[in-house]
């Protein structure tokens, strides 16, 4: 009996990773082509692309429901979904990982991945018929993702957010302690308004592998950047 509960178990794992097998590209565009021999046990993948197969076989066989969130998110589950009139889907890059906890989840960890990408738009300035002297407030632009649960080193639950700057506001904030503790407070007002989750302000900054709590930066839907206008007179550049 023991030996057919074995055997039985090991059947169904192949069962489920032949589905995901099946599905992974379709919901999951960034992994790579997956070869189609179902003999192997094993598909012929990178290391970070089959850790993530096992991760997506672990949620669908244990948690439908955030798995099913996780394909509408990316567009996936034939549902027709899609970038958003006006959007575009964006894979950012890690930039860094900011740790706290969340007084609303009862001190829960919480990973705060800054993420970086060309589609948000640059820090600028942003003068206003109230503004006086030389002080004028900062624009921040970012983009913030759903929260997702992970785990921690020791195995405990944790959260995390991706939240998506432009280049340039992550490497002034690496550069700048005090441009990066504002950049987080603007992150961490977004996460409270939007998802209800209130963070503290105590910030660390554990080094993670990668720079970010997690396998890889999953897509977000962002609105299309305007095109600045061509200035009258300007000669196209022949393409």
């Amino acid at each position: 009996p023991a030996a057919n509960t074995v055997t039985s178990r090991n059947a169904g794992a192949a069962s489920s990773r032949r589905l995901v097998h099946r599905q992974a590209p379709a919901h999951f565009p960034f992994l790579h082509d997956m070869p189609s021999d179902e003999s192997s046990d094993e598909p012929q993948l990178t290391p970070q692309e089959a850790e993530l197969l096992r991760h997506l076989e672990d949620l669908q066989a244990n948690n439908p429901a955030e798995y099913e969130m996780l394909v509408s998110q990316l567009g996936g589950g034939g549902g027709g979904g899609g970038a958003p009139p006006g959007g575009q889907k964006v894979v950012p890059e890690p930039g860094f990982v900011a740790k706290t906890h969340s007084y609303t989840r009862r001190g829960t960890k919480v990973f705060i991945n800054v993420c970086q990408s060309v589609h948000v738009d640059p820090p600028s300035s942003a003068a206003t018929a109230a503004t006086s002297g030389d002080e004028l407030p900062m624009r921040i632009p970012l983009s913030l993702g759903p929260p997702r649960e992970d785990l921690d080193r020791a195995g405990g639950a944790c959260t995390v957010y991706d939240v998506v700057f432009h280049p340039d506001t992550v490497s002034t904030a690496l550069a700048d302690a005090d441009f990066r503790s504002l950049m987080l407070q603007l992150a961490m007002h977004q996460i409270k308004e939007k998802h209800g989750d209130d963070l503290s302000d105590a910030v660390s900054f554990p080094r993670i592998k990668g720079n970010y709590k997690g396998l890889a930066p999953l897509p977000q839907f962002m609105r299309a950047r305007k095109e600045p206008a061509a200035e009258p007179g300007a000669a196209a550049e022949p393409g």
